[in-house]
This record gives structure tokens, C-alpha cells and sequence, in this order.
């Protein structure tokens, strides 16, 4: 990771207040070792949550954020310009949250940072805690108790990042939010309408909708045999192929050049179909988890079991029945003396 550019400022707002002020810095931080450490380790918290929103920028005429973000841009992201950008922002939230209750101030990180080939511009909401640190006497042999406060890394109030070549290109979804849980879903619209996030689709949507266009689409065809693959085994293998997807981002021009040797079957489908899928999205590993396994639950008895089962003929239903057909479960059956 690269860290470019790092500054920090302060929303000072409890929530049964209903005006915010600002402590507004005026220079970033050195990008030293602990720096390039907070940041890695709020980003971090984009890569621990596979269900997030994905947006595009709002018009610059219906939000400041956007606007501001666009000067940024133009200018190059030189620190001077990021450090405006920052202030202007600030100010802009402090505005839309006066006369409001409920939300809560904290300290606002601004970094500018590369992972990978990926320029992004982050911004975590971050706030104190307190812990209990052992404090060892010497003298006495002993240990007491101590409070300290230390900012909290692991649980952020709000978190968005903006993929900046995405952004230059126009043509994809740049803006990526954290979700947050439905009671704090007042709060979270405070922030995605400061920084300006437009048609939003959940990752976990978005992984709905590229497995419903995978059933849909026909078998690619098997590379030894000739002919096309069983259906079982094609599905087995788009599952492999999204666990192993780097950074957890599914290309549609990686899975056609994987599956239809880069005849665009996907990317056409898309296209056909007006799909809200793009050229590359995070997915959602509980919703795709969910889609090859099975769980099902009825009068104290559990089943859990994948599509490849069903396909194999491991189970089955026949009217009103379900029958299992797997001799290893038999034989614990057994075992257990269960024979009737």
C-alpha cells in the first residue's frame, strides 16, 4: 500500500444536540509507518464485509461532495487540493447536519491511498473508546488497572472509498459505503447523502443477480470431452471461480475468457437482458454460500446439502419423501444401532 495523502478533522456533535461544530486541521499528516498502518487497517474493513453498497456519484448540482471531489480531480490530487477538499467537505457536512438529532460527531479521516493498482480516496468516521490496560508496579510486585482511550479501528461509525479510475472512466459504480445495521439506518443516510451516493445496488443484489444469469446461461463446453459441460459441474466451477476472484471482485470479462474461451456469453447477456451487473463487482460470500448450499429445517430435523448432491442423486424426492441415498450415512446409521 501507498499511502499519498493522510489528514484528519473533527465532528464535535452529540446526538441530543442539534448543531454540529468543527475542528478543522490544517495540515496532513507525515505518512509515516503508523499512518500507513491506520490505514491499512481501515481498509481493511472493505475486504472483512462482503455486503456493501456500490453507487455512482450524484450530479455536482445535487450535492456538494461530488463537486468538490470533481475540482480534486482536475487539479491533479496534489496535497494542497486534497487539504481543500477535505475542509470543503467538512463544511458541507457540518451544514446538512445542523438542526438534525441522533447523529453523533467523531474524527473524519481523509486518506488517499493505492493498493494494488487501486487508487482510492477513503473516508472513515472514527471514534474513541475506552479499554483496561494492566499497569505493572515494580516496586510493589504487583499489577493495578488502568483506563486508556484509543481511537477504535475495529468498529467504524461510517466508511466509504472512492475508486478513482473508475471514477475518471465514467462508466462504472466508483463509490463503495460500508452498510450499516438497520437501526442505525437514519444515521447512515445522513452520510450517504453528504457525500452524494446514487443508485445504489448491494453487493449482495448484485451477486443475486450474476447467479440467476449463470442458471441462464447454457453450459460452456468441457475442454476433454468436446461436449458440454453437465450443469452440476459448471455450477461447481463458477463457485470455485468466485472464491478464488482476487480481492473478493468478480471480472465478467475474466468469467467469460474462463468459461466461453472470450466469446462475451456473459458480457452479451448483460447487455441483452439490462442487467445492473458492470464490468467487475464485489460479491457477497453468504448470499453465493447460499446459493450451492442448502439447509432446510422441519419438525426437529435438519438437512444441510449442496446443489452437486442433488445432481448426483445423493438426495432426492419421491412424492411426500426425501430420500438420501449415501452408504457412508448409512453405515453411522448403523452404528448407532438406528436399524428399524
Amino acid at each position: 500500500m501507498e499511502l499519498h495523502h493522510l489528514i484528519v478533522h473533527e465532528l464535535i456533535k452529540a446526538p441530543e444536540e442539534n448543531e454540529a461544530r468543527l475542528f478543522l486541521s490544517l495540515a496532513c499528516l507525515p505518512p509515516e509507518e503508523r499512518a500507513h498502518e491506520l490505514i491499512r487497517k481501515l481498509n481493511q474493513t472493505f475486504e472483512q464485509k462482503s455486503d456493501t453498497l456500490l453507487g455512482y456519484f450524484s450530479a455536482p448540482e445535487d450535492a456538494l461532495f461530488p463537486g468538490y471531489f470533481h475540482i480534486l480531480q482536475e487539479n491533479g490530487f496534489t496535497q494542497e487540493g486534497f487539504q481543500q477538499f477535505s475542509r470543503d467537505t467538512m463544511q458541507a457536512l457540518q451544514l446538512s447536519l445542523q438542526g438534525v438529532t441522533g447523529a453523533k460527531g467523531g474524527y473524519l479521516v481523509y486518506a488517499d491511498y493505492t493498493v494494488g493498482i487501486e487508487r482510492n480516496l477513503g473516508i472513515f468516521l472514527v471514534r474513541d473508546t475506552e479499554g483496561i490496560l494492566f499497569d505493572k508496579d515494580d516496586h510493589h510486585r504487583s499489577f493495578g488497572l488502568r483506563t486508556i482511550t484509543y481511537l477504535n479501528t475495529e468498529k467504524l461509525a461510517m466508511a466509504g472509498r472512492i475508486n478513482v479510475a473508475k471514477f475518471q472512466s465514467g462508466q462504472s459504480r466508483c463509490l463503495e459505503l460500508i452498510k450499516h445495521a438497520p437501526s442505525q439506518r437514519t444515521i447512515s443516510e445522513y452520510f450517504t447523502n453528504w457525500i452524494g451516493l446514487d443508485r445504489p445496488e448491494s453487493s449482495r443484489a448484485l451477486t443475486k443477480s450474476f447467479l440467476d444469469m449463470v442458471e441462464q446461461l447454457p453450459p460452456p463446453v468441457d475442454e476433454e470431452s468436446g461436449q458440454p459441460m453437465a450443469t452440476h459441474e459448471f455450477q461447481e466451477q463458477v463457485r470455485a471461480f468466485a472464491m478464488e476472484a482476487p480481492r473478493g471482485t468478480i471480472s465478467i470479462q475474466a468469467f467469460d475468457e474462463v468459461f466461453y474461451r472470450n466469446e462475451p456469453k456473459a458480457q452479451s447477456f448483460i447487455s441483452e437482458q439490462e442487467l445492473p451487473l458492470e464490468d467487475d463487482f464485489r460479491f457477497d460470500q453468504s448470499t453465493l454460500k447460499r446459493h450451492f448450499q442448502h439447509r432446510l429445517s422441519a419438525d426437529g430435523i435438519s438437512l444441510q446439502f449442496t446443489r452437486q448432491d442433488v445432481a448426483a442423486g445423493r438426495i432426492r424426492m419421491e412424492g411426500d419423501t426425501i430420500v438420501i441415498s449415501d452408504p457412508e450415512l448409512a453405515e453411522k446409521w448403523r452404528r448407532q444401532g438406528l436399524v428399524t
